[in-house]
């Protein structure tokens, strides 16, 4: 296995797994989803706004609308995943 960390980002490469994490200290996981779901408010904003200026949509090429939807995909998923693990956490504090 191979592992790299620089700024608080650790990838490590196992055969054909790889696994990216962020070190994010002081954070929690609704904290990290807040933040998540503002970027990826500001992103489908910034593609609205595009869109609805009437620029012409080559301006963006098919790889790059791609990319855009991509990420968006990911900042959605890593705040479902964030808020599930909020609620949990929520959960146990309350059995407690």
């Amino acid at each position: 296995m191979y592992s790299h960390s620089h700024h608080g980002i650790t990838a490590e490469h196992n055969g054909v797994d790889m696994l990216v994490t962020a070190h994010s200290p002081g954070e929690n996981p609704l904290s990290l989803a807040t933040e998540r779901a503002a970027q990826l408010h500001g992103l489908l904003v910034m593609a609205g706004d595009h869109g609805a200026s009437g620029e012409d949509p080559g301006g963006l090429n098919q790889e790059a609308w791609e990319s855009l939807l991509s990420l968006a995909g990911r900042l959605a998923h890593e705040t479902q995943v964030l808020s599930e693990l909020a609620l949990l956490q929520g959960q146990v504090l309350q059995l407690d």
